[in-house]
């Protein structure tokens, strides 16, 4: 689950895969002759290097080992950031962080590791956090915005805004927060679906509409996020269809229209943050418009 204190200073960086198990499993030849008792021997040599992190002399061989096992050791490893030695949870950790993306479904247990009692562990967890990448929790913020719980909601849409383009995948769940009962959800959702850029196009209809919010403040994040969308179209005007681009600037110039409506009073940079990238955008239309056919 999210953690207030912390998912919103947490900057992330994807890294490289690991090296893959097949590696591993190439060194031996018995895993050739008998693959159907390899995979329990596996395990085995799992859990004993796991009971090795208890071992000061053993910690550094066990750390590497079950780094370099990657993927199928992560089970272990959740369960061992649970045991009693702080020593042991600390190595739990770092070897989910050294194992990287690889490591997503271990992605709960290590952001609740950075509450724990031993500062060695709660650095570690950050630390991994970082290395398995932000991809890896946006399938468990995007859950936690219907939580029961209005601070995980909460949490959650904050987390997914600071994730930006990364957080691609939740466009649909905050498209349908624009229609949360909770303003505070609709405003954050929209400033989320901004932050997102070119990926959260499929928004920009729900977001004109709540242009006419009943709350001020969400009538604002819409326009931004509008802004904010559009000028990542801009930047991106590459990878943006024709037909796209016709969709965008049509919604687009409905949005502005409402904007420029003198009884909502939008203040001018709410206005301008999208009537500037939208002429940008017409202008690249009338290009490709203009353009001969090849």
């Amino acid at each position: 689950m999210p953690v207030t204190r912390y998912t919103q200073k947490l900057r992330f960086n994807v890294i490289a895969s690991q090296i893959a198990i097949a590696l591993v499993c190439l060194s031996s030849p018995l895993l050739v002759i008998n693959t159907t008792w390899a995979q329990p021997q596996t395990e085995t040599q799992i859990s004993s290097y796991i009971q090795r992190l208890k071992n000061p002399q053993q910690r550094s061989a066990a750390i590497d080992y079950l780094a370099t096992v990657g993927k199928p050791a992560v089970p272990a490893l959740i369960t061992a950031l649970q045991d009693s030695d702080a020593q042991v949870r600390a190595s739990a950790v770092m070897i989910l962080g050294k194992i990287g993306p690889a490591a997503a479904e271990a992605a709960v247990p290590v952001i609740r590791a950075i509450d724990d009692k031993d500062p060695t562990v709660r650095s570690h967890a950050v630390q991994a956090i970082e290395k398995i990448g932000k991809q890896a929790y946006v399938p468990h913020y995007i859950a936690a915005l219907d939580s029961e719980k209005k601070w995980e909601r909460y949490s959650a849409a904050h987390a997914l805004r600071a994730m930006g383009k990364d957080a691609a995948s939740a466009v649909p769940a905050l498209i349908k927060k624009l229609q949360d009962e909770d303003a505070w959800m609709r405003q954050n959702a929209g400033s989320a679906l901004g932050s997102i850029g070119k990926a959260a196009v499929p928004a920009v209809p729900a977001l004109v509409a709540r242009l006419q919010d009943t709350d001020e403040t969400v009538r604002y994040s819409a326009a931004y996020a509008l802004g904010d969308i559009s000028l990542s179209l801009q930047e991106n005007l590459n990878q943006v269809s024709t037909k796209e681009l016709d969709t965008v600037v049509t919604d687009l110039e409905k949005a502005l229209k409402v904007l420029q409506n003198p009884s909502l009073q939008f203040r001018p940079q709410a206005i301008t943050s999208v009537s500037d990238p939208l002429a940008a955008l017409k202008n690249e239309r009338l290009k490709r418009v203009s353009q001969p056919a090849r």
